[in-house]
């Protein structure tokens, strides 16, 4: 689990009037919105006496904690404490942990990190969204997988013959192939082409779509800013889907997907149910698959895993991740797994970094020191 990223945490339509509880990176949060509408995320405790913030109520623009009262405003700062009166001078360390948001594409976006703005990676970009020669659907999956995991078998699409019937059949697989690859440091394109499976049966709806043997141009792409996985599926000239996922790492063995799809063709709300129970489908087929992977998470050496040709784009993904990694970005799951239960961190904010003479309340999440991953690494490759 990676931090100094943005992530999703909800749909926009989800959170109104009251706090929404919410987990990423192992952690808690508490989303809400101040008098002006503005989403707000926050470290969801109270720094007083442990209780959940998103438990309480909005308050003044505010969310006030289920236990005291103890009111935090959108940046973590306390407010108001109910028992010392107004006229109490509260104390500059009373505060939590509070994260950028942004609002697009119908999702709440949180970076976790404590980044300056100028230094954030951006969220990735979905310009098709409210572009009108798409129809969009939305729906989400939890998957009992890391999200690592998840992304990767996103952008693989030499396992679509095996695991899809209605993307290939696996007399098609050695057909297929990769015709180029493009990637930077957070970002990676690969443009494909693929054969479906042979059209059988009377002329119909699929020859309409389609003409026999046909080859689909599918394009694939990650953005590691956002755990993004994007898929342009071009049918034809005037038939293309869209998949815009993000993963969201709940917490180690558990990432939910937001998923957006878009389609350039039956445009109209009678075909959103059978283009969603098709997505779902395609969902539930890749998890029989992912969640009984093993290992559970990407294994830290290349060593570990025999790759092919055909595998050099996910290749770039785990490159682009490893390189995150080496920044010190990476959660020290071992450290935490000592203390769970018995002792809450924090994943640290940009106030962190703007404010070091402030004397925090919650202890810093460990991180994963960048030797110290690369040791790992080294030891696993010797044995």
């Amino acid at each position: 689990m990676l931090i100094n990223l943005w992530y999703v945490a909800e749909w926009s339509e989800t959170l109104k009037d009251t706090p929404v509880k919410v987990k990423l990176l192992g952690q808690n949060f508490v989303l809400f919105r101040d008098e002006d509408g503005k989403a707000h995320c926050l470290s969801d405790v109270c720094i007083h006496r442990g209780g959940s913030l998103s438990g309480g109520k909005c308050i003044d623009g505010n969310v006030a904690c289920p236990y005291h009262g103890w009111q935090f405003d959108g940046d973590g700062k306390v407010q108001f404490i109910p028992s010392e009166g107004r006229e109490f001078k509260i104390p500059d360390r009373a505060r939590v942990d509070a994260y950028p948001t942004e609002e697009r594409y119908g999702m709440i976006w949180v970076f976790l990190g404590d980044l300056p703005e100028e230094e954030r990676p951006s969220i990735p970009p979905f310009p098709e969204y409210d572009d009108p020669k798409w129809r969009a659907i939305t729906d989400e999956w939890v998957w009992k997988a890391e999200a690592a995991r998840v992304i990767e078998n996103g952008i693989d699409l030499a396992h679509a013959s095996f695991v899809h019937p209605v993307f290939g059949t696996p007399d098609t697989a050695g057909e297929n192939k990769i015709v180029k690859v493009e990637k930077d440091e957070l970002n990676g394109m690969s443009w494909n082409i693929q054969y479906p499976p042979q059209l059988k049966g009377e002329l119909g709806i699929r020859r309409f779509i389609r003409k026999d043997r046909q080859p689909t141009e599918t394009i694939p792409g990650y953005h590691m800013s956002g755990y993004v996985v994007r898929i342009q599926i071009n049918l034809n000239s005037w038939m293309s889907i869209l998949m815009f996922d993000c993963n969201t790492p709940v917490d180690e063995h558990t990432t939910k997907t937001f998923a957006t799809q878009l389609r350039t063709f039956f445009k109209i709300g009678l075909f959103d149910g059978g283009s969603r129970k098709r997505l779902r489908k395609v969902f539930k087929e890749d998890a029989e698959v992912i969640e009984r992977a093993s290992p559970n998470y990407l294994p830290e050496n290349l060593a570990n895993e025999l790759s092919v040709q055909d595998d050099r784009f996910m290749s770039s993904f785990r490159s682009a991740r490893r390189k995150l990694i080496e920044k010190g970005y990476q959660i020290d799951s071992y450290t935490l797994k000592q203390y769970e239960g018995r002792k809450v961190f924090a994943i640290p904010s940009p106030i962190r970094r703007e404010r070091p003479d402030l004397k925090w309340v919650l202890d810093e999440i460990p991180l994963v020191q960048p030797t110290a991953s690369l040791a790992i690494g080294e030891q696993e490759a010797v044995s």
